[in-house]
């Protein structure tokens, strides 16, 4: 087994596949994926697979605008079949919160996304069998829906395998080594490769990683559930049966799944973890009960539907709930890009290709990532959102406590 790399990802999620794909198409031949485990085996696999750039605050917007012709465009760009499905794209908000989403719809529309504000008529023409009230207004993106998260990240690390790259799995990284300020080698379950150049896309288990470097990560793991319900029969069968949609008056998410199944996850009902691994058997027993009362606020019809399936997924969140993409401090060549909060899915070819040019040329072009330096936290310069409420029923005790404990922004 050869020993030495160009560079090492640490990672096989869809954010180590993408860098390690960019960094092929920037010229490296030589790079290693190291897993723990197996391709997308946590938070990717286990994500929402939201595709959407409505966001609240412009360094998040520009990374997703960047992003999506990546998925529009996968099999020319990529290879193979990303799974991308264009439903269009809602976001609702609480109606006390009208001012604060136009304000962000015009901002969207400054850095160039494709989205505007709709009215109760517009939203019965654009979905009919949703609820809505008279006065409520929503953000709607028509190019923007969801895709494949093991497909995506299959593709991203085949592509890169045709440039060169090598993916091991079922290693896990025990320890970074530095020599003289510079990073030199991991330790892992399986021996010791060498690389001048490690990237860490490996999400909390990071953490303890760059401890010992003495690099503290303000990363904190927490646990969500997705929920899988039949789909009302008022809405179509097929991977295009209803618009992706976030509601935030409501605190939920959904998509279509398959041809008959609908997606939903909690805006806010998550757990902390005192360790990332933690999450894999966990089942909150309140949870499908919240879901059907949050979701039927919109869609009535769903009350009654059956709960068919549900799984658990890790978060890596940071402090103000954005991801961390940088150099680390004192050690040339470790590289970062962790802390994702769960919204690291639909900007992941973005991020990839943002690192391997911070890597390769020495700064990120295709979108600016500065404000997303580990250090803006003590510059007191977190990312802040133009964010919008949620309702105090939508978060549950232990969310509340995990946010309380770590300071997070929600």
């Amino acid at each position: 087994m050869q020993r030495s790399a160009e560079a090492i990802v640490v990672g096989a999620g869809v954010i180590g596949a993408s860098i390690a794909f960019h960094l092929t198409r920037l010229g490296m031949r030589d790079v290693l994926i190291l897993e723990q485990d197996m391709i997308a085996a946590h938070a990717t696999g286990r994500s929402g697979a939201l595709i959407r750039t409505h966001y609240t605050n412009e360094p998040e917007a520009r990374l997703a605008l960047a992003a999506l012709p990546w998925f529009q465009e996968w099999a020319e760009r990529v290879g193979g079949d990303c799974g991308f499905v264009q439903t269009g794209f809602l976001q609702f908000a609480d109606p006390a919160d009208r001012e604060i989403l136009r304000d962000n719809v015009a901002m969207l529309q400054r850095v160039g996304v494709d989205t505007r504000l709709v009215n109760a008529q517009d939203i019965a023409n654009i979905q009919p069998q949703l609820h809505v009230k008279e006065f409520e207004v929503a953000a709607y993106e028509p190019l923007s829906g969801y895709a494949d998260p093991v497909a995506i990240t299959d593709a991203l690390i085949v592509a890169a395998q045709r440039n060169g790259a090598r993916l091991i799995e079922g290693a896990t990284v025990t320890r970074l080594n530095v020599e003289g300020g510079r990073i030199t080698s991991v330790e892992t379950n399986q021996g010791t490769f060498t690389a001048p150049i490690v990237a860490l896309a490996n999400g909390a288990w990071s953490v303890p990683l760059v401890r010992p470097l003495d690099i503290v990560l303000p990363i904190y793991p927490l646990w969500i559930e997705i929920g899988f319900f039949s789909r009302p029969s008022a809405f179509a069968r097929g991977e295009n049966g209803h618009l992706t949609i976030i509601d935030r008056a409501n605190g939920f998410y959904l998509r279509p799944e398959e041809d008959d199944l609908t997606l939903v996850g909690l805006s806010a009902y998550n757990h902390p973890l005192d360790n990332a691994s933690d999450y894999a058997d966990q089942h909150d027993p309140h949870f499908v009960t919240m879901t059907r009362r949050q979701v039927s606020r919109r869609i009535p019809a769903l009350q009654a539907e059956q709960y068919v399936r549900g799984h658990a997924g890790p978060l890596d969140v940071t402090i103000d709930s954005r991801a961390i993409l940088d150099r680390a401090p004192g050690v040339d060549g470790l590289y970062l890009a962790v802390g994702m909060s769960g919204s690291g899915f639909k900007k992941a070819p973005a991020i990839g290709l943002c690192m391997a040019e911070l890597i390769v040329n020495g700064a990120a072009t295709t979108a600016p990532i500065r404000p997303f330096r580990l250090d803006r936290y003590v510059e007191g310069e977190p990312i802040v959102g133009n964010d919008y409420r949620l309702p105090r029923d939508a978060i549950n005790p232990d969310a509340t406590t995990a946010w309380q404990k770590h300071g997070l922004v929600h």
